[in-house]
């Protein structure tokens, strides 16, 4: 399975790559290059930031459900506010921060179908 992780914040790509070994994980630190990685790499799941420079979360999600209306985009969020927003924007789902590795594959599961890596 191979998983986009899209955030600025390298700590937080960095604790979903650890939490996520045995699984192909590729990243976005910013909007654009997630669109181009999306187009390039093609990945099962995508794990999206709502805040990112260049292009915020919602319209990067927006892009990539243009490219391909199967995507899976998963929004990450620790802003409340910001959760409706990501939804209409075509997310299948939330991942709230801060986030935890019972919550990160129970959402690959509910997504993708059975994780293969825990």
């Amino acid at each position: 399975m191979k998983i986009l992780i899209v955030d600025d914040g390298i700590a937080i790509r960095e604790i979903l790559k650890i939490m996520l070994n045995g699984f192909e994980v590729i990243e976005a630190d910013n909007g654009e290059d997630a669109v181009k990685i999306y187009e390039r790499e093609k990945p099962d799941i995508v794990f999206m930031d709502i805040i990112l420079p260049k292009k915020d979360g919602i319209e990067v999600t927006k892009e990539i459900l243009k490219l391909d209306p199967n995507a899976k985009v998963v929004g990450i969020t620790a802003f409340e506010s910001k959760r409706e927003e990501m939804l209409k924007a075509g997310a299948i789902a939330l991942l709230e921060k801060p986030i935890t590795k019972s919550k990160l594959f129970d959402l690959i599961e509910k997504v993708c179908g059975k994780a293969q890596s825990r």
